[in-house]
C-alpha cells in the first residue's frame, strides 16, 4: 500500500490518527506513508505524523500551493516503480479525481479517506472505496460507536470498517461508512429485499427487460428520488437486494442488469445440476497447498505478515485477495488471532479418529517379536 495525505485538506490531528490506524490493518505492508501540505497544516498534524512514521512534505517557497502536484507526482511515481497494490488518497478535494482513475486504470484499488463537510459530490464514481469521518462534540458520559459490517460478498473486498474511539479531549470522531452504521441505516428495518427491488425498478422501469443499463444513469436515478444516499457505496446498497442485481465487472462494476422471479429459478436450477453433475473440489487441496508454501505452520503460530507474502508468491492468495477472507474458508484447518485485527495464523491439525478398540491387541510373538 502507499498512503498520501493531503493535509491542507484532511488536518483534523484526531481524524488523521484514526485513519492511519486503520490503514495499518488494510495492507501487509505500507511502502509509502507522506503528507503533503504547508508549513502551518503540518505543524497542527506534527506528533500525529510522527506516532505512525510518516514523512511530511513541505510546499515549495513559491507564492502558489504546491500541495497537489507534490502529491500526484510522488503517487504516479510510487505505482510506476513500486509493486503498490492499493493507493489511499486522504483528501475530499476533487483535484485528485484525475489521479484516482489513473491509478485504478493500473489495477490498483483506491481508497479515499475524507471529513463528511469536505468531501466532493458523488465520490464513489472514482473511488473504489470512500471511508468518510465526521468530527463530533464530544459527549459527557463515553461512547464507542459500534459498527456493524455489511454482509457483501467476499471476492468484492468490501468489508471495510473503522473501530475507533477519539481520545483527544477535544473530540471525537465518528466513522460515517454508507451502510455500514446501524445510525445511519440504508432502509428502515420493516422494508424486506423485494420493496429495495420495487423501488429500484420504478425508479429505473428500464430494467425490467433484464438488459444491462451503465450502472452510472441507475446510480443517479436512486439518488435523484432518495433512495440511494448521496455517500452510500452502491455495491453494499445493490447486495441487500437478494441477489435480484447483478453488477459488473465483480471489481469495478459499471453495468447493472435486473435478474426476473423466472431467471432467478432459472440459475438456481442450473447451479443445482452443476453442482450435483461435478465432483466437489477438496478444502483439503488447497490447504496441504497452503502447509507446502508455508511448512512452518505445522510447527505452530506465525505471522500473518511472513505467511500472506510467501502465498501471494505462489499464486496461492490474489494480490488484492484479504488474507482474512482465504483463511476464514478454512476454519477447520486455520485460527486468526487475535479476533478483528488478527496479525497471526495457526494451523489446526486434525484429531485423527479413534480406532483403538477395532484393532486386537498386539501380542508378542513367539520368537519375540511382533
Amino acid at each position: 500500500m502507499a498512503v498520501f495525505i493531503d493535509a491542507d485538506n484532511l488536518n483534523d490531528a484526531t481524524a488523521l490518527d484514526h485513519v492511519l490506524m486503520d490503514l495499518r490493518h488494510r495492507a501487509e505492508r505500507v511502502l509509502y506513508k507522506r503528507a503533503y501540505g504547508r508549513v502551518d497544516s503540518l505543524k497542527g498534524i506534527e506528533s500525529v505524523l510522527w506516532r505512525h512514521g510518516v514523512r511530511p512534505v513541505s510546499n515549495m517557497i513559491v507564492n502558489k500551493v504546491t500541495t497537489d502536484s507534490a502529491l500526484v507526482i510522488d503517487a504516479v511515481e510510487a505505482v510506476c516503480t513500486q509493486d503498490i497494490d492499493t493507493v489511499a488518497i486522504c483528501s475530499g478535494d476533487a483535484d485528485f479525481v484525475p489521479l484516482a482513475t489513473w491509478v485504478r486504470e493500473r489495477g490498483c484499488h483506491v481508497l479515499c479517506f475524507s471529513l463528511s463537510n469536505k468531501i466532493f459530490a458523488n465520490p464513489e464514481s472514482f473511488y473504489d472505496d470512500v471511508i468518510l469521518l465526521e468530527v463530533v462534540e464530544k459527549p459527557q458520559s463515553p461512547v464507542i460507536s459500534k459498527i456493524v459490517e455489511p454482509e457483501v460478498p467476499v471476492a468484492t473486498d468490501l468489508n471495510l470498517s473503522l473501530i475507533a474511539e477519539a481520545q483527544s479531549s477535544g473530540g471525537q470522531i465518528r466513522p460515517v461508512i454508507g451502510a455500514a452504521s446501524e445510525s445511519t441505516a440504508l432502509v428502515p428495518q420493516s422494508s424486506n429485499q423485494q420493496d429495495l427491488v420495487e423501488q429500484v425498478l420504478q425508479a429505473v422501469p428500464s430494467l425490467r427487460n433484464g438488459q444491462s443499463q451503465h450502472l452510472s444513469q441507475v446510480v443517479a436515478a436512486l439518488r435523484q428520488r432518495g433512495v440511494l444516499g448521496k455517500t452510500t457505496k452502491t455495491s453494499v446498497w445493490f447486495a441487500q437486494c437478494g441477489g435480484r442485481f447483478q453488477l459488473q465487472p465483480l471489481r469495478q462494476p459499471n453495468q447493472i442488469a435486473y435478474i426476473s422471479d423466472a431467471k432467478a429459478k432459472q440459475v438456481a436450477k442450473a447451479s443445482r445440476d452443476t453442482a450435483s453433475a461435478l465432483p466437489a473440489m477438496p478444502s483439503s487441496e488447497m490447504v496441504q497447498r497452503v502447509l507446502k508454501a508455508v511448512p512452518d505452520l505445522r510447527l505452530g503460530p506465525q505471522m500473518l505478515s511472513q505467511v500472506v507474502p510467501v502465498l501471494r508468491q505462489k499464486a496461492i492468495l490474489g494480490k488484492t485477495t484479504k488474507s482474512t477472507a482465504f483463511f476464514g474458508q478454512f476454519p477447520s484447518h486455520f485460527k486468526l488471532s487475535p479476533k478483528g485485527q488478527p496479525t497471526q495464523v495457526t494451523y489446526i491439525e486434525p484429531c485423527a479418529p479413534n480406532v483403538a478398540t477395532n484393532i486386537p491387541p498386539r501380542r508378542a510373538a513367539a520368537n519375540g517379536k511382533d
